[in-house]
């Protein structure tokens, strides 16, 4: 069974932990999900407690280590030294992602080199400055790092780590429950396409959804 852990901290974004945790914990069979921090508890930016089930430590040993997003929890998170010394990750045996501004704890951490990379669109020219060359994609992947922008885009995030672990079919599978009744074959097109250009950027966002809406 795989080992996923989903990284939060102090003032985190609720809805990119909590639309990670409900897609990835109706799994029980292929993965297990947990919830890491510095602490037992940590509060989200809109005040729900949350608590995790480890200590970040057990990010080095993970499948896939997944952070979470927060315009004031990412820099706290930065400026905690408990918190950046505890990981030591490694893109070579492990799936690393980031959602939104968690793009930051991965600059951070030396996983983004120059780039290229994506955040959420009001944080884009702050990574720039840092030196990556951030695109206007929802989701992009440089090898086994993958950094995603804006917080519906933890669907492509989590579709991207699975079918890397598991293919194409477990990733349909479990996105398949979050889809808009009638609309399967657009957001089938959506989720596959948007992936495959994060993998190989060529197209941009805008064709990527323009196709999105033409026949099967």
């Amino acid at each position: 069974m795989k080992k996923i852990v989903i990284v939060i901290f102090d003032h985190f974004t609720d809805l990119d932990l909590f639309l990670m945790w409900d897609i990835l914990g109706r799994n029980k069979t292929d993965w297990q999900v947990k919830i890491l921090g510095t602490k037992e508890e940590h509060q989200s930016a809109n005040g729900l407690v949350i608590k995790t089930h480890g200590c970040l430590s057990e990010a080095n040993d993970a499948d896939v280590v997944l952070f979470s997003s927060g315009k004031v929890g990412v820099k706290g998170a930065i400026a905690n030294q408990d918190f950046m010394r505890a990981f030591s990750l490694s893109p070579d045996r492990q799936l690393i992602g980031s959602i939104c501004a968690g793009s930051f704890i991965l600059a951070k951490l030396g996983l983004l080199a120059l780039g290229p990379a994506t955040t959420h669109p009001d944080a884009k020219e702050e990574l720039q400055a840092l030196g990556i060359e951030v695109l206007d994609l929802p989701l992009v992947c440089k090898g086994n790092v993958a950094t995603a922008g804006g917080c519906l885009s933890a669907v492509y995030l989590i579709g991207w780590a699975v079918e890397a672990l598991f293919g194409r079919d477990k990733r349909k599978e479990t996105l398949r429950e979050l889809i808009p009744a009638g609309q399967s074959a657009i957001y089938e097109r959506l989720i596959d396409m948007s992936i495959r250009d994060a993998i190989a950027p060529k197209v941009g966002v805008g064709a990527i959804l323009d196709g999105a809406f033409r026949p099967m």
